[in-house]
């Protein structure tokens, strides 16, 4: 199994799916994570400016080990400046293009502007990937399942939670890898906790988190049984 994760800021990955990750990992999976921001805006004392950027990144390469992702590549964007164009679009692609994975994970579409963005363009790229565009941008590929996570708003209904009982304690561990950014996102481990408590309530566990299938592009169904699908 090959996943390709999209994310907008280092800590997004591990906010959003950690427990997920660390599962499907476990499992054999070949994961890669594109970041689309470098993250220089995510330092809380001046004196940090200059550093921010070596220090995130070093810190997702420890979060990668934790959480068994194989491969990280940063698309060096500058926050608030994350958007839909011609050059993120066409990055979108050649990465779903030449790692051919079996599904793709990024935001949802309802979260603040730079997530939004990064869901945006991901969903744009994944939808033109199959199609014959751009095409010195590899080969097509398939359109694969692709799935929105949460991060800063919660969804009002996912359409699958993953439980992450056995995996929340690396979720927990990566996130307190990115120490640079506890004093930019507030109470994040009470929030991480209480929220993978509510998801995991949905579907009688301790932890869980949702996702959500994307209906940018409807699934064909052509036998009726495909509608009673069965674990």
């Amino acid at each position: 199994m090959r996943i390709l994760v999209f994310c907008a800021h280092a800590d997004d990955e591990v906010i959003g799916m950690g427990g997920t990750l660390r599962k499907l990992a476990d499992a054999g999976a070949h994961i890669r994570l594109v970041m689309f921001s470098a993250g220089a805006e995510g330092y809380s004392r001046p004196e940090e400016k200059t550093t921010i950027t070596q220090t995130r990144r070093r810190e997702t390469r420890a979060v990668c080990d934790i959480l068994g992702i194989r491969e990280y590549v940063n698309l060096e964007g500058m926050d608030w400046s994350l958007s839909v164009d011609n050059g993120t679009y066409r990055q979108v692609i050649h990465h779903i293009r030449e790692f051919r994975p079996d599904a793709v994970f990024t935001h949802s579409m309802n979260d603040y502007s730079d997530h939004m963005a990064v869901s945006q363009v991901s969903t744009e790229g994944w939808f033109h990937a199959a199609l014959p565009c751009a095409m010195e941008k590899d080969p097509v590929w398939k359109q694969v399942p692709l799935y929105e996570f949460e991060v800063i708003q919660t969804m009002n209904r996912p359409s699958l939670v993953v439980d992450i009982t056995d995996t929340f304690a690396a979720k927990k561990r990566a996130m307190e890898v990115y120490a640079s950014q506890t004093g930019i996102v507030g109470s994040v481990f009470q929030m991480m906790e209480g929220r993978a408590m509510e998801r995991g309530y949905l579907i009688g566990v301790r932890y869980g988190e949702a996702f959500l299938r994307s209906s940018y592009k409807p699934r064909p169904v052509r036998k009726i049984q495909t509608l009673l699908e069965k674990e």
